[in-house]
């Protein structure tokens, strides 16, 4: 079985050179790599891409070169195309902008979330306390109750901008599941987010937010460079 097999619908034949067949491959790959089929460091072989999506290795070669034009994928000697993955310092970067859109999102949801949105973030909750022991399913609910809290901003610019970070945070190694130990307190942050907008609290639903995401930088940072040194000349912020 190859590794996109669950996830690659066939694209529908012409020419290779054709702009749309090859915006439709990067489109495949840029949703495998944000979905997890590809995660950092993992090989991207053009003759299975090819194959999943039949097609010929042409528009695969130009998806792959926009992607690394993107720096979301690099070509390395012997192995090809490869997902990149973010330094240190590109994580911290990319955490810091993280934790002030979350903030303004819990902000303008405890100011506009509607009693049925509220409902729902609470019925999400729910369910990450009976998924508490698989990591996966957790991590999966935990992006449900991140994007309950956008929906309820009600703002569509911010949606946006969040959309924008979303295919940089696939480049985050060991993004896709919850670290061991990190359950209980991960749920408890959740709440003070939560409590926050059920009280129509804008600046401590915006606190909450940022405090959670500054919590999370730490546990990746913790957790995502175990056994590896640190870059030279890198320092993370905690």
């Amino acid at each position: 079985m190859t590794k996109t097999s669950h996830k690659a619908p066939r694209l529908a034949r012409g020419e290779d050179s054709a702009p749309s067949l090859a915006e439709n491959v990067y489109q495949s790959l840029s949703a495998w790599i944000r979905d997890g089929v590809y995660n950092p460091g993992d090989r991207i072989r053009e003759s299975v891409v090819s194959a999943e999506l039949g097609v010929s290795r042409t528009p695969v070669r130009e998806a792959l070169r926009r992607l690394q034009s993107e720096r979301r994928v690099t070509m390395e000697p012997q192995r090809g195309a490869v997902v990149a993955e973010l330094d240190r310092h590109e994580v911290v970067e990319l955490y810091q902008l993280r934790q002030q859109l979350e903030g303004i999102a819990a902000r303008f949801a405890a100011q506009h979330a509607s009693t049925a949105e509220i409902a729902e973030m609470d019925r999400i909750l729910a369910k990450s306390v009976a998924a508490e022991k698989d990591p996966r399913v957790l991590n999966q609910i935990n992006w449900e109750f991140h994007r309950a809290i956008y929906s309820a901003a009600h703002n569509r610019f911010l949606l946006r901008s969040i959309a924008a970070i979303s295919d940089e945070m696939a480049l985050l190694k060991g993004v896709k599941y919850i670290p061991e130990g990190r359950a209980a307190d991960l749920h408890q942050e959740h709440l003070r987010i939560m409590d926050a907008i059920r009280d129509r609290d804008p600046e401590a639903a915006d606190a909450a937010a940022q405090a959670h995401i500054e919590m999370s930088l730490r546990v990746h940072l913790r957790t995502g460079w175990q056994g590896r040194q640190d870059e030279p000349g890198e320092h993370a912020s905690t």
